[in-house]
């Protein structure tokens, strides 16, 4: 058996025995994506079909693919119950959901909601829209994050981190409303904030580097009925001082907090230059993109519970340097398929995640 046919033989099996889609077609084509993805890293429908071992033409299977992504499907039914299983897996800690978008395919932007585990952002629930970053509305935003709600389990500790694009009070508003999560944005030094002393630019409040200031319950914009705590904080490390709003009661747990945020973006970077190449995808349709995601992401979930297993297994010595963990879980994962197609090793694909009891240190 060749090394294409153990890959796309195993994650068939795999699929077909956690996955009830309409036709058991559409199992075995999205078999055949995330295979593809795999093992030739790119997220390219002309790439990923060159990889497959069928009888059938190349072009043939790509035109399978195509007619997949075309296909009246509904992303969250088919992704929903992975993205759910990993917030129940992580319910026992606080969920660290992050919130950011980037370039995917043609003109297209991904808005994505991940939740953090071991330095990298899982993904959870996206949407896709035709754009450019920075340009999503904040009913984007909410739709967003809408998708993300009934998937968290109950009673679970939520804190949602975002850059500046999301500081809009129609979004923070809508999160007061329906949920009880805490929140850390950034937000920009020219928006106004009020106290019982008048209304001024946050910029305007003295700060030195090294040092932060923190403003509790102040009135956010011209809105006075939105009420929130507002940071100043200049960090040693940082060369200009960040502005920060949160519903959270402690300054320093929200850095803290918000110094995890910059982790999503190696999410969009496994699936980008570092991984996928998704970016590089010629789709330019958001609904075809968003149900090649699909396949992308249960490829990147596998790849990251592959590095787990290599860790929890004691064979890191075999594919990273022996004196100290350096490579990224998402690296490891890759790297040990390639090594154990290689030395005929067995693996196993996993699309359903299980954290690792021991906390590891990872890139």
């Amino acid at each position: 058996m060749t090394d294409r046919h153990r890959v796309y033989t195993k994650v068939k099996k795999t699929l077909k025995q956690n996955m009830k889609l309409d036709h058991q077609g559409q199992v075995v084509t999205l078999a055949m994506m995330i295979s593809g993805i795999v093992l030739s890293r790119k997220a390219q429908l002309s790439e990923m079909s060159s990889e497959i071992p069928t009888e059938i033409k190349e072009k043939s299977v790509e035109m399978r693919m195509r007619r997949w992504v075309k296909d009246d499907l509904d992303v969250e039914a088919v992704y929903m119950p992975f993205a759910g299983q990993i917030l129940c897996a992580l319910s026992h800690m606080p969920l660290v959901l992050v919130m950011d978008g980037s370039q995917a395919g043609r003109g297209c932007m991904v808005l994505m909601v991940g939740v953090l585990y071991q330095k990298r952002a899982l993904p959870i629930a996206w949407l896709v829209y035709k754009g450019k970053k920075g340009h999503a509305s904040a009913q984007q935003h909410i739709q967003a994050l809408a998708k993300v709600c009934p998937l968290v389990p109950e009673g679970s500790e939520v804190v949602l981190l975002g850059d500046a694009e999301y500081d809009t009070t129609e979004m923070l508003d809508w999160i007061e409303k329906n949920t009880a999560w805490k929140y850390v944005f950034r937000t920009s030094p020219q928006i106004y904030v009020q106290t019982n002393e008048g209304s001024q630019p946050i910029r305007d409040y003295p700060l030195e580097k090294g040092h932060l200031f923190y403003l509790n319950d102040v009135g956010f914009t011209q809105t006075p009925t939105l009420t929130l705590n507002v940071i100043g904080w200049w960090g040693s490390e940082y060369e200009e001082p960040i502005f920060l709003i949160t519903n959270l009661g402690q300054a320093y747990e929200a850095c803290r907090y918000y110094r995890r945020r910059f982790r999503i973006e190696t999410f969009f970077s496994d699936q980008k230059s570092r991984g996928f190449h998704i970016h590089k995808s010629h789709l330019a349709d958001p609904t075809r993109l968003s149900r090649l995601l699909i396949a992308a992401c249960l490829a990147y979930l596998w790849m990251v519970m592959q590095g787990l297993h290599v860790i929890a297994e004691g064979k890191l010595s075999l594919i990273d340097r022996t004196d100290r963990r350096d490579k990224s879980l998402f690296r490891l994962g890759l790297d040990w398929i390639k090594y154990a197609l290689k030395h005929s090793l067995d693996f196993q694909p996993a699309f359903h995640f299980l954290p690792l009891e021991t906390p590891v240190h990872v890139r």
